[in-house]
């Protein structure tokens, strides 16, 4: 019954959008899909991986209007932070339909 319950569980995976951090996430979401998990990869505009290499996982773009963030910026927390602000609230509100069309 567990493991039945398990096979219907949803992980949603964020990965940062710079170099280094997409192929380790979509990596732990094959680990994760191949436990029964269901993977869906919430990725921004900026740099999204390659949908056809992983056709089990579910990808959702997220608006990250990077036109308001100087990504070549030279302070990295500037670029994080604009990061954080310009995605929240478009993750949020892809949370909200994930959740409202799984009822």
């Amino acid at each position: 019954m567990e493991e039945q319950r398990q096979r219907h569980q949803r992980i949603v995976l964020v990965p940062c959008p710079f170099q280094g951090h997409i192929n380790p996430m979509l990596q732990l979401g094959s680990i994760l899909h191949s436990k029964g998990f269901s993977i869906t990869i919430a990725h921004t505009q900026f740099n999204f991986p390659n949908t056809l290499n992983h056709p089990n996982f579910n990808f959702l773009p997220i608006v990250d209007d990077f036109s308001n963030c100087n990504v070549s910026s030279v302070n990295f927390i500037d670029v994080i932070s604009g990061f954080n602000s310009n995605c929240k609230a478009p993750l949020q509100e892809l949370m909200a339909q994930m959740m409202e069309a799984k009822e």
